[in-house]
């Protein structure tokens, strides 16, 4: 009979997170790249321009951000994703011999350089919070001084 030997459920684990990870930048460096293609549209209204692309750029990067954030338990996937942004923005902002440059050095884009890099990696960051159900459980049970009459 052959034994099977199990991996410890911590490699796995650790495993699991690496390639979560690796998936998640992935998916950044999509979302990433397609918004610093899009950073630049507008819309001209009433003889003004409307920079609605950067806008709506930063917009998609923030919800994304804060929505793994807050469903994902584990911070490995979200820094995933922030490093993938990052990666996107960054690499298509960087001058290239051929002059082909998606992020044009004005005022637009460099506030897209940096505030893209800022939302993703403060998303990633962000402190957690205690979950509804934590904060909850541990205040049934607790005696508090204050709501006793003198």
């Amino acid at each position: 009979m052959t034994e099977v030997i199990e991996q410890p459920a911590a490699e796995q684990r650790t495993g699991e997170r690496i390639l979560g990870a690796l998936l998640y930048a992935l998916f950044g460096l999509i979302v990433g790249t397609v918004t610093t293609f899009l950073h630049r549209g507008r819309v001209e209204l009433f003889e003004t321009t409307l920079w609605v692309g950067i806008v709506l750029g930063l917009a998609c990067i923030l919800c994304l951000g804060i929505g793994l954030r807050l469903y994902l338990v584990d911070r490995w996937m979200s820094t995933g994703f922030a490093v993938g942004v990052i990666v996107a923005v960054v690499g298509l902002g960087v001058w290239n011999p051929g002059s082909s440059v998606v992020v044009v050095g004005d005022v637009v884009g460099l506030a897209w350089l940096a505030l893209a890099s800022l939302v993703a990696a403060g998303c990633a960051f962000w402190p957690a919070l205690p979950s509804r159900r934590s904060r909850t459980a541990t205040g049934v049970g607790e005696y508090d001084e204050r709501s006793q009459p003198s």
